[in-house]
């Protein structure tokens, strides 16, 4: 049988071959069509834009928009391409987010805040950091300059004795401006106000007397003493295109005997847009507003008071699930009254008001969080216009330190590395060292056994090293310490409380 099956097969082999002699290929009209068909696409997509890759197209090719965004922005963008949204394919799978084929949002500008209410910095040493911020990948700032604004005449009660002077000032603004950062100023107008608060000469304009927190929005003089915050500010920042008001956490609401005749909701919103329009009107600047006390409050009331028509919100949370805090329906809301609107995370100063350095994961994570969250919420918005990375110094004006600065830098030019490119990629720790001056192995990040980032960052050469360098040796000591007590009062039972009040 297996001879006989052979046999045949090599007949109908032969058959074939005739009939082809036989028979040209012109007599089969379906082999033809097929042949050409794929030729037609080979020649279409070898020579058609259609078949070129994004990868090597010009931003003029790509054209405006969602899809017309630079790819692959690894290294520093150019300023030119930041007046449109940003969507760029991941170049590499990331430790955390590891989506491989997914096209990630790149936010058009991606601003570093400066909590200068307590630890802040010298003239001397942002002039150093700026063109690291902007070679990571930073393209503005926000300044929160509390106290440390140089108040005059009825302010100058406020400003605090080491208070940068105005020369200083300008110093940092022209340095800021070299670096091609634009710069947003943000004045505290209505909670977070105990910086002024707690001057004598504004006690009356508390909400509450026992708490220098919250203006008090029923008064003719808050608005006064705001307006005279606003004017000096601007005055200063002659050429600034948004002003930050704050009015974030304005937990001390409607307590006063005048407030208290009024609704909580309609209080707020009365005095945010009050300012607003004293911004827009004679200053001519867009004021930004913090976004939380707006996310328990009607589309009907937001639009009652034509809120959407004088702010954009800037959405802060620093956890890696932003939907936690900030709800699809939060967002379907914000769409529905804002044009425009921004986001903030955070680098330091958002896991604990005493740590020393910044859980750099944790951080990672909230930013590659809010990357998501832009890509898929853009859409709704005429403009989304970019993120603010985040980086308090302490929890409000009476709280202790938390992260200074030098110590939260590397976490904060890994989420910059982040947020320009899109997403972590295997390239990101050889530029973080390149960056950071590290002159040890350039190996790949392990956040998981590092998340401070010690192993990392301990043999680099940034501005600010040394301090980064010693919140471990401060750590390490602390572990001693406890390690010590606990050994001496409860694993060998010699110093336990029992054995010294009984001794």
């Amino acid at each position: 049988m297996k001879g006989s099956s052979d046999i045949g097969f090599v007949g109908n082999i032969g058959r074939r071959f005739l009939l082809r002699q036989q028979y040209p290929l012109c007599r089969k009209p379906l082999l033809v069509l097929a042949m050409l068909t794929v030729l037609a696409i080979f020649v279409f997509l070898q020579y058609s834009p259609v078949g070129v890759s994004t990868a090597h197209r010009t931003r003029d090719e790509l054209g405006p928009g969602p899809a017309a965004a630079p790819v692959g922005m690894v290294g520093l963008p150019e300023r030119a391409s930041e007046e449109r949204r940003h969507v760029a394919p991941v170049v590499g799978g990331g430790i955390y987010n590891a989506v491989s084929h997914k096209r990630l949002y790149i936010p058009e500008r991606r601003y570093v805040h400066f909590d200068l209410k307590g630890a802040p910095p010298k003239v001397s040493y942002m002039k150093q950091v700026f063109p690291l911020l902007r070679e990571a990948g930073a393209n503005g700032l926000l300044l929160e300059y509390e106290d440390m604004f140089p108040y005059e005449g009825a302010l100058t009660s406020v400003r605090a004795k080491n208070a940068y002077s105005k020369e200083e000032l300008g110093e940092i603004l022209e340095a800021a401006q070299q670096n091609e950062l634009e710069v947003i100023p943000l004045v505290q107008t209505f909670g977070h106000m105990e910086f002024v608060l707690k001057v004598p000469d504004f006690r009356h304009s508390r909400e509450t007397d026992e708490h220098p927190t919250a203006l008090c929005p029923s008064r003719n003089d808050s608005f006064t003493l705001v307006t005279n915050m606003i004017d000096q500010v601007v005055a200063l920042h002659p050429h600034i295109r948004w002003l930050h008001i704050g009015c974030d956490e304005v937990f001390h609401l409607g307590y006063c005997s005048r407030c208290q005749q009024r609704d909580r909701e309609e209080l707020f919103l009365s005095h945010v847009t009050r300012v607003a329009r004293y911004v827009r009107e004679k200053h001519k600047r867009i004021p930004i507003i913090w976004d939380d006390m707006l996310r328990q409050i009607s589309v009907d009331k937001l639009r009652q008071f034509s809120v959407g028509t004088l702010v954009e919100p800037m959405v802060w949370t620093y956890v890696k699930d932003v939907y936690r805090f900030v709800s699809y329906s939060n967002w379907a809301t914000y769409g529905e009254i804002f044009d425009s609107v921004w986001a903030a995370s955070a680098f330091k100063g958002a896991f604990g008001e005493t740590l020393t350095v910044p859980n750099a994961k944790m951080h990672l994570e909230n930013n590659e969080g809010w990357l998501e969250v832009m890509s898929e919420q853009h859409g709704k918005f005429k403009n989304f216009r970019g993120i603010v990375v985040t980086g308090w110094q302490r929890y409000d004006h009476f709280a202790s330190l938390c992260e200074l600065f030098p110590a939260g830098l590397p976490s904060l030019i890994l989420d910059l590395l982040v947020l320009t490119n899109g997403a972590y990629t295997n390239a990101l720790p050889t530029r973080f060292h390149s960056m950071l001056k590290c002159t040890h192995s350039r190996t790949q990040m392990d956040l998981e056994s590092d998340p401070f980032l010690w192993q990392k960052g301990y043999g680099c050469f940034f501005p600010g090293s040394a301090v980064f360098r010693m919140t471990q040796t401060h750590s390490e000591a602390i572990k001693k310490a406890r390690d010590y007590l606990m050994d001496v009062t409860v694993s060998k039972a010699w110093l336990t409380d029992y054995n010294i009040r009984r001794n």
